[in-house]
């Protein structure tokens, strides 16, 4: 396993994003220690049916939950043996018997081994390359904040007004929802911030001094989101109302678990633009041409070419991890496949970043609510 997340981290640093299909990402989920009931749980939208709607009046379409995870590393971290960096449920994932995987996801049974083994030829020369493009590091150790998460988005890589088609402060400070106990207390998250530990850079980016990158923590906010689609919305339901943009984190990701009542090859693209890209929104619905009759204000330094990536996540798992200081980002607006029945679609998205400089950020210590330093 270790051999994938150090191509996952490799390719990352240098395209600045990852996309991976829903089978591999499950499995790598399971060799992290997730349980396949708690997968399962969440795969069929029981989890996402108990998140609470958005605080935020315009953004009541969407429910919305955040589970905040800690990763703090210590001068004396020990680093796992090879066996357990390879598995840490305790079998080699080149042995791990896969029947289990197939009757719910109908694996192949030359999957497990086909993930380990990508990109096999040259593997000597991969090896060669410096620590800092190999290397994938310790393990953190894991810890659940206990409170409710923060953020605070910079309104240079995020609209509020001009350009979004929802209006909301998204900038500044903002409080959100504790997460469903049945997730919370689930399997999920520990794996989930176990993946995204290795990916996570030796230095991040202090974000004109917003960060405290000294931080031996590091915050892995786990996103819960529903967006229901409602036929009369002209357009304001939408995953990204705010257009393309920055979550003001250093590695986002974003993995779909499942889709209902939505129409196929027809909206909910994810797309990947490159940092010259403006922010903001635009009126298309082909990719390639603007809508001649929108009603909203032109993006300066628009321009097709600077996609890097352009395709609607559509199987359960199927992730989308970027360096959020590289690229930006969006979701375009889905629509009912039946107009006359409830349509919506379930995310996990995750955030991971250095501690806020202000203080802001918490976290309970001892039944006492702290910053987190």
């Amino acid at each position: 396993m270790d051999r994938v997340l150090r191509k996952l981290k490799r390719d990352l640093k240098e395209k600045g994003f990852v996309h991976i299909p829903g089978h591999q990402f499950y499995v790598l989920l399971l060799q992290c220690g997730a349980q396949q009931e708690d997968l399962q749980k969440i795969e069929e939208g029981r989890i996402h049916k108990l998140v609470e709607q958005d605080r935020e009046d315009t953004m009541s379409f969407r429910q919305i939950a955040f589970h905040r995870v800690l990763m703090t590393q210590t001068e004396a971290q020990e680093v796992e043996t090879r066996e357990e960096l390879d598995n840490p449920i305790g079998l080699p994932i080149e042995f791990c018997d896969d029947s289990l995987l197939r009757s719910s996801i109908n694996l192949s049974s030359h999957t497990l081994v086909s993930i380990v083994e990508t990109d096999s030829v040259g593997e000597e020369e991969e090896e060669k390359k410096s620590d800092e493009d190999a290397s994938v590091g310790g393990r953190s150790v894991v810890s659940v904040a206990g409170c409710e998460s923060v953020t605070c988005l910079s309104n240079t890589e995020i609209c509020s007004d001009v350009g979004a088609k929802v209006y909301f402060e998204r900038s500044g400070p903002r409080r959100w929802n504790m997460p469903p106990f049945e997730y919370a207390n689930s399997s999920v998250p520990e794996a989930i911030a176990y993946i995204l530990d290795y990916l996570q850079p030796e230095k991040h980016d202090d974000q004109d001094g917003t960060m405290n990158t000294g931080s031996n923590i590091t915050i892995n906010d786990q996103l819960l989101i529903r967006v229901n689609k409602t036929v009369d919305d002209q357009g304001a339901s939408e995953p990204t109302p705010e257009g393309i943009h920055q979550d003001g984190t250093e590695i986002s990701s974003v993995t779909l678990i499942g889709r209902n009542n939505v129409a196929r090859y027809r909206g909910s693209e994810s797309r990947i633009w490159k940092l010259d890209q403006s922010a903001g929104n635009y009126d298309s619905h082909e990719f390639g041409r603007l809508d001649n009759n929108s009603d909203l204000p032109a993006l300066e330094r628009f321009s097709w070419d600077n996609c890097l990536f352009n395709e609607a996540l559509g199987s359960p798992w199927e992730t989308i991890i970027f360096n959020d200081r590289k690229v930006k980002h969006e979701v375009r607006g889905f629509y009912p496949k039946d107009e006359s029945k409830p349509s919506y679609r379930d995310v996990i998205v995750n955030f991971l970043r250095k501690p806020l400089s202000n203080g802001m950020d918490k976290h309970m210590v001892n039944g006492r609510i702290e910053s987190i330093v």
